[in-house]
């Protein structure tokens, strides 16, 4: 007998199923390759679009992070081999005189005696050449106006060795510049603070860890320190002022056995004229703040 055959409904019925299948099917690979497509493609060197000039680069390995991280560090100075004995000073000077007789200079400095120290021609090269260019600028400025009368504008200086050992040297050097009008001539200092082994000046940042509670401690010695050597001449208003935890304050400072010497200037911590008082902060009391693998980490005990 012949089997009855399917009428077009039943049929279809039997379909619908199988087209459902492929439909939901290509409808997966259409969504796939739109997301495919719309998904912009992971950066390599993590730039927002490179261009076509640049390469991209492949993420930076620890070793190659480590490697940005050194060079962009300072690159230490060379350290030159100390003799035993500290070096030789000589007195050297930049002089000059105006063929008007409208100025006269004279500054004397420390020179190094070469062979007694390493770096002694690199230090005195350039500490001819600053203070030839401090003379020459003092010339160009406060000395072009001639004094009134027969007074000549002038300036001097001279220095104090604070410390001189192999490793360390240490001078304060007072300047006079009498090119103001008047009698009076105005008196300032500076100081010279060199590491031997490199032949390089050494900073306030080079000694602390942090200048910035360095100055607070340093600060607070010097009011104490003050208070004790002025007496009766000790003017807390002036003094407070003067002895505030600011670089300004704290900027003429030099390397001693004892400790860090503080030279103030002319009215810095008292009204009374002439007086420059200067005192020595212990490098005991220095120590919490000290760089313990510093320049003077060896003359503070470390």
């Amino acid at each position: 007998m012949r089997p009855r055959r399917k009428s077009l409904f039943s049929r279809a019925v039997d379909v619908v199923p199988v087209f459902a299948v492929v439909g939901i099917g290509i409808a997966g690979v259409f969504a796939a390759m739109n997301i495919l497509v719309t998904v912009p493609p992971p950066l390599i060197d993590g730039s927002p679009s490179p261009s076509a000039s640049v390469v991209p680069t492949p993420p930076a390995s620890p070793t190659a992070v480590a490697f940005v991280t050194t060079t962009a560090l300072v690159t230490p100075a060379p350290t030159a081999s100390l003799p035993v004995s500290g070096p030789t000073i000589v007195h050297s000077a930049v002089s000059a005189t105006d063929p008007n007789n409208a100025w006269t200079v004279y500054i004397s400095y420390p020179a190094f005696e070469e062979g007694t120290t390493p770096w002694a021609p690199q230090i005195d090269a350039d500490l001819r050449t600053e203070f030839e260019a401090t003379a020459a600028q003092w010339e160009q400025g406060p000395a072009a106006t001639r004094q009134a009368g027969a007074k000549m504008n002038s300036l001097t200086s001279s220095f104090t060795t604070e410390l001189l050992s192999p490793a360390l040297a240490s001078f304060t050097l007072a300047w006079v510049d009498d090119s103001t009008p008047g009698d009076s001539a105005r008196l300032t200092f500076e100081t010279l603070n060199f590491n031997m082994g490199t032949g390089q000046r050494i900073g306030f940042n080079d000694l602390f860890v942090d200048s910035s509670t360095a100055l607070a401690l340093i600060s607070s010695e010097s009011a104490a320190l003050l208070q004790e050597q002025l007496g009766a001449g000790y003017e807390p208003s002036t003094a407070v002022d003067g002895t505030s935890p600011s670089p300004t304050n704290f900027r003429n400072w030099a390397l001693t056995p004892g400790g860090l010497k503080i030279t103030f200037g002319e009215h810095q911590v008292t009204s009374r004229d002439g007086l420059t008082p200067s005192i020595v902060v212990p490098w005991e009391s220095l120590r919490p703040v000290l760089m313990q693998t510093g320049p003077v980490a060896k003359l503070a005990g470390f």
